[in-house]
């Protein structure tokens, strides 16, 4: 009776250890796409021999093992987060590329205004070009603003996404500051693991970590040395901007520890990094708005409008913005004036001025370029002019921002194609010009304009008629054959000179003109004669001289970023298209790499209906085939009552 009744025992047992594999298998099958879920194995042991010698079955409950491998989990936190961010970034630099080449496409509007320059030049009088010339600098002015708008309305996208971002990694570790707590009192708890090893990976898509095991299945999360997790709970994370453009910080905890993750760090990461891109594409574009408007301004006061008066700006952009440093401690008050907008610092970042023992010092953020400026009260910087007033103290500093918004802001100034400065300022014409404008020459030599050019430093044997006398008809009359004076309407001596092989008359102009600090230089050739009169007197309509002089601006060589105008918004179009290309490109092998590692952890703790469905039917047989052993065992018993 004992052997039936162990082995009654033993089957039981089985059944029970079949029971439950049954059940863990068919757990499996259910969670086969659960995120966190880990496949589970039963682990029977067979109990200590009876006292008969036969086998007692096997331990109940049996051990269900929970399948993990932390590198193989690691490396997928790790693809997650890296893909993520290819991903995020990829999006937000296609975007960069789309606001400069899309609606924003600036090299297309600028080259047909400068196209129409040209062909203005060409046909000063003709009205109808000219207005059209006037709507390509409307449509330039346009396509501007159409592609700040675009870079700004990204700015929106991002910091939405960052503060989604941050907040759901917040719920993430508060949910696995709990956990840590749980595992405490529940040591290992596979359950526990499946939803540590879930909100792993959903953190992971947010933010790169890592992760150190603690006691009991207990883990420590950190970002780059910052501690966000560990034994004693989980730190806030907060997104600071400390400037109203300055790409936004992250920081843990109550001290604002940064967590400084970079580019490849999942969406919160890519973000920042976004934010920052977009940023310097911003700058730049303001940059370029500038230095194009301000050169164009400065052209047009070169020349002369239909009416004869010196050309008034054709763009309107944004004074200096000057932000004094919030530690200041001085009284200094400082005024920044746009001299050369070209020649600014080309990724538009300004100059951030410092005072210190030996007086003031500029930098330029984002490079190693430095300024020694000296004490004051008027500092000079390249394409900018600082007036300082009041006393600094040692260690006040001042953010210059000399394009602020440009883009978004730059419009025409002008309403009429009349304002347009087609023509010089000056025209050397030989004989005396009459008020109508006819021409009188009894000049006995053969003198003729040679070229008419703006310049910043006439040639060493010009004559300089000051700036005073802009605007004013004048007169060279040859006092010998290699001798004359240059005089105004009333008669008054303004300059003289002498000839040789030649001779240049550089006039000033007026300090108080876009233009101030340039000359006009007009070469005269031929053989002159004592007695010999020229007329300088302001250009007429049928010249277009300065219309080209415009329309040249555009691909003109100059020290500018890029070489050319052109040049600079091809550069930074171009580096807005490769950086796209290069984000799109890595966002489809992190895609890979993720995926490769994905199937990694799955062969190791993923679910495999397929061989699951064999197992159970294994367990199926063998809680029958237990179940057989308890009827026959009970049969005998029956058939020993009867036979007793």
């Amino acid at each position: 009776m004992s052997g039936l009744t162990a082995a009654i025992n033993a089957a039981l047992s089985g059944i029970d250890a079949f029971e439950e594999s049954i059940q863990t298998v068919s757990t499996n099958i259910s969670n086969e796409t659960t995120q966190g879920y880990a496949l589970r194995t039963v682990e029977t042991e067979t109990s200590a021999y009876g006292s008969s010698g036969a086998g007692s079955g096997v331990i109940d409950p049996a051990s269900v093992l929970r399948a993990a491998d932390g590198f193989a989990a690691q490396r997928l936190y790790s693809a997650t987060s890296a893909n993520e961010a290819a991903q995020t970034l990829s999006a937000a630099l296609s975007a960069i590329d789309q606001a400069l080449q899309g609606s924003g496409d600036i090299n297309t509007a600028a080259d047909t205004f400068f196209a129409d320059l040209s062909t203005l030049a060409s046909e000063p009088t003709n009205s109808a070009q000219a207005d059209t010339t006037l709507a390509d600098a409307e449509n330039l002015a346009n396509t501007f603003q159409a592609a700040s708008e675009s870079l700004n309305s990204q700015f929106s996208g991002i910091d939405q996404s960052l503060q989604t971002s941050v907040g759901s990694a917040n719920q993430l570790l508060s949910q696995l500051a709990t956990i840590n707590e749980e595992l405490q009192t529940s040591p290992n708890d596979n359950s526990l693991l499946d939803q540590q090893q879930s909100a792993l990976t959903s953190l992971s898509a947010l933010i790169g970590f890592q992760t150190v095991p603690l006691q009991n299945g207990a883990i420590e999360v950190t970002v780059n040395g910052t501690v966000l997790l560990d034994q004693s709970g989980a730190q806030t994370l907060s997104l600071t901007q400390t400037t109203p453009t300055g790409t936004p910080e992250l920081t843990a905890g109550a001290a604002d520890i940064p967590a400084k993750p970079d580019s490849t760090s999942g969406s919160i990461g890519a973000n920042l990094a976004a934010f920052a891109s977009t940023q310097s594409a911003l700058d730049s574009l303001n940059w370029f708005a500038a230095s194009l408007a301000g050169s164009v301004n400065q052209a047009q006061a070169e020349g002369l409008n239909s009416s004869g008066s010196q050309g008034s700006a054709l763009f309107t952009i944004p004074s200096p913005q000057v932000v004094a440093g919030t530690a200041n401690t001085g009284s200094a008050s400082l005024t920044a004036t746009v001299t050369n907008a070209s020649a600014l610092p080309s990724n538009g970042a300004g100059y951030v001025l410092a005072y210190g023992s030996s007086g003031w010092s500029a930098t330029v953020p984002g490079t190693t370029q430095s300024y020694s400026l000296g004490t004051g009260p008027t500092l000079s910087l390249p394409g900018l002019t600082v007036t300082v007033s009041g006393a600094a103290a040692t260690g006040d500093t001042f953010v210059i921002d000399p394009t602020p918004g440009a883009a978004a802001s730059i419009s025409l100034a002008v309403t009429s194609a009349t304002a347009l400065a087609v023509a010089d300022p000056y025209v050397a014409t030989a004989g005396t010009v009459s008020a109508s404008g006819a021409v009188t020459n009894t000049n006995a030599g053969s003198e003729t304009e040679a070229s008419g050019t703006v310049t910043a430093t006439p040639a060493g044997s010009a004559t300089i008629v000051p700036a005073a006398y802009f605007g004013q008809d004048l007169t060279l009359t040859f006092t010998s054959a290699s001798a004359y004076q240059i005089t105004n309407a009333s008669g008054a001596t303004v300059a003289s000179g002498t000839w040789s092989n030649g001779a240049a008359i550089a006039i000033a102009y007026p300090s108080s003109s876009l233009a101030a600090g340039q000359y006009f230089q007009i070469s005269l050739d031929g053989s002159p004669a004592a007695g010999d009169v020229v007329s300088l007197t302001p250009g007429g309509t049928d010249s277009g001289s300065n219309a080209q002089r415009m329309a040249d601006l555009w691909q003109a060589t100059s020290s500018i970023s890029g070489g050319s105008l052109q040049g600079a918004i091809l550069s930074v179009v171009g580096n807005a298209g490769s950086n796209a290309s290069a984000a799109s490109s890595l966002a489809t092998n992190t895609e890979d790499n993720l995926t490769s590692a994905q199937d990694n952890l799955t062969t190791i703790a993923g679910v495999d209906p397929n061989s699951q469905a064999v197992i159970l039917t294994q367990y199926q047989q063998a809680f029958q085939a237990a179940s057989q052993v308890i009827s026959i065992a009970h049969q005998m018993f029956e058939d020993l009552v009867t036979a007793i």
